[in-house]
């Protein structure tokens, strides 16, 4: 299992959405839904094939939008396939037929930042306060399925990622394993991870140590789990983390990561913040793991 990560030292001693935030008044009920970040991951845990499937079909998306694609499909009763606005497909001598109606992804919107209430009234007046983006959800997505026209051949992607140079953007370094006594097989202190050559799943270890510096689990210090992040949190956090790479990538420990996450909640629920932690963090290792013409 994986052990300790608010700590910077994070151990492993298993056999083992950007997730956008959102504005909190910009979204309806029915958007609420569609984007609870929780509820993603959930589909994500108790469907595996699902992950690398929607990479496949969604891979210019981030992982929280590839899933709420995904979802948003499925409900439809469509398959996965290649997403595009109305103008895209237009673009590419497709046309959204009669009837159909959108899914909706976040997309960043610039909103108006109010000014300060002792501010001039000019600058109130004039808009003084500037602009900041925020995630909203937009219904402005249609799958292939749901156009007509020209034939379209999707792009053939099959999701490829380098530890060296994901490391090497994210300033993670990787060293010699120094505990062997015990039942250890990873763990990770400040921007440094160690993985056991006894571990049977060298690179479950790998991505989830990783997703403890990502995170920032590591960042304090030599400290032991306080009260600001509790040890089921910042573990099930990791793992989770460490399941979406392993699906994503079609790699051997999905079932152990998956266990492994249902076992630090114990029927505890995730928090949202969590939820769209673990889907930024995922995104953010599974990019730098990749070369510019991926």
């Amino acid at each position: 299992m994986n052990a300790p990560a608010t700590h910077t030292t994070s151990n492993t001693t298993e056999a083992q959405f950007l997730a956008p935030e959102t504005h909190p008044r910009a979204v309806g009920n029915q958007d609420q839904q569609q984007g609870d970040m929780t509820a993603l991951l959930q589909e994500v845990l108790t469907r595996p094939g699902v992950v690398n499937a929607a990479y496949r079909a969604f891979h210019n998306y981030s992982l929280g939008n590839q899933m709420l694609a995904a979802v948003q499909l499925g409900i439809k009763g469509l398959p996965l396939s290649p997403i595009a606005s109305f103008n895209a497909w237009r673009v590419k001598g497709r046309f959204v037929k009669t009837g159909e109606k959108a899914i909706s992804l976040f997309m960043p919107v610039s909103v108006k930042r109010r000014a300060a209430k002792d501010a001039p009234a000019t600058d109130a007046e004039s808009g003084e306060g500037g602009t900041y983006s925020v995630y909203m959800l937009r219904p402005n997505w249609f799958s292939l399925e749901q156009t007509e026209g020209e034939d379209f051949v999707p792009e053939l992607v099959v999701p490829q990622w380098d530890a060296a140079l994901a490391m090497t953007a994210l300033d993670i370094t990787e060293e010699p394993f120094e505990q062997l006594l015990g039942n250890r097989l990873g763990y990770a202190i400040r921007r440094t991870i160690d993985i056991s050559p006894l571990n049977p799943l060298k690179h479950k270890t790998r991505f989830h140590e990783m997703a403890h510096v990502v995170l920032g689990h590591t960042t304090e210090g030599d400290m032991s789990d306080g009260p600001e992040t509790a040890r089921h949190i910042v573990e099930a956090e990791a793992e989770g983390v460490a399941y979406i790479l392993c699906t994503l990538l079609d790699l051997p420990g999905q079932a152990e990561s998956r266990y492994f996450v249902q076992r630090w909640l114990d029927g505890r629920e995730l928090p949202e913040k969590s939820a769209k932690k673990i889907f930024g963090v995922a995104d953010r290792i599974m990019k730098a793991g990749q070369s510019v013409t991926q």
